[in-house]
């Protein structure tokens, strides 16, 4: 039950271990389309508006970016503050200069404006030794260097492959952003999240499904039960049903039948069934 954000130019692509490995389903968080493995590009429109601060209240006239030079799990965050002369109204070669005048950046990266009127940020070192990321809020709500950076809902299991979880779990990827719904600036990526076409993906923050759902039936051993029993609490019919079916999939029913007062079932029928919207439970 989370939503994740891939800041990086390939995506992200691994199995939920369920049961029998070659059935286990995919998940995918794609990559970042507006980027290269080595710049990446604003898709705000100058002039920007750095003035006061971002919906979490950050100022947003900092740029942060992210890197790691040589070991991919050291990452540092170097934090740039832009200026001109209105906040309120800064160009596209203001963002430029202040990047520039910072030293550390200067070490590291080089910027500038294209002639599509983006900024273009590029790292000095190559991808072999050197990854970078621009990080959410702040400048980076305005200037959208992550506009089509890749955004999933997974099972809260691929958290272990974040770029905070690094260090916490041994098989840990290093590749993912967990997007928190508790916070305004992540909030507004997942709804405004879009695909590498610029095309909305529809998601909602306030609607996250729940780690059951997202098998969306694809697996055995996590199953559902809808008993009915009658005026003796005797189990009569059972509607079973794999995690996260929808109406219309495949279910099993399974009839008990009693004769007389009888505890203990004489006949058990299981036959196939279409799972009807009235059969769904919720854990």
């Amino acid at each position: 039950m989370s939503f994740f954000q891939n800041p990086f130019t390939q995506d992200f692509i691994a199995p939920w271990l369920l049961s029998d490995r070659q059935y286990n389903p995919d998940f995918k968080c794609p990559r970042n389309a507006g980027r290269g493995d080595e710049m990446v590009a604003s898709f705000g429109v100058a002039p920007f508006n750095l003035s006061g601060n971002d919906s979490d209240g950050n100022s947003k006239a900092v740029l942060t970016i992210s890197f790691a030079l040589n070991d991919t799990k050291n990452w540092a965050d170097l934090a740039v503050t832009i200026t001109g002369s209105s906040l309120s109204a800064i160009t596209l070669n203001e963002v430029v200069t202040s990047l520039q005048a910072n030293a550390v950046f200067g070490d590291f990266f080089t910027a500038r404006v294209r002639t599509d009127n983006k900024v273009e940020i590029k790292q000095i070192k190559p991808i072999t030794s050197m990854k970078f990321f621009i990080k959410n809020g702040r400048a980076e709500s305005v200037l959208l260097f992550n506009k089509l950076a890749g955004v999933a809902e997974m099972p809260s299991f691929f958290e272990r492959h974040s770029i905070a979880n690094r260090f916490t779990y041994t098989d840990s990827q290093n590749a993912l952003i967990v997007l928190n719904t508790g916070l305004n600036v992540d909030s507004s990526v997942i709804d405004n999240a879009v695909d590498h076409k610029g095309i909305s993906l529809g998601f909602d923050h306030t609607s996250v499904k729940a780690d059951w759902q997202l098998i969306k039936g694809k697996s055995g051993i996590f199953n559902f039960q809808k008993i009915t029993v009658d005026g003796s609490d005797r189990i009569t019919q059972i509607i079973e049903y794999s995690a996260g079916s929808v109406a219309g999939d495949l279910a099993r029913k399974i009839a008990h039948a009693y004769t007389g007062a009888n505890k203990n079932p004489n006949q058990i029928t299981e036959i196939p069934y279409t799972l009807q919207i009235v059969d769904m439970i919720n854990p």
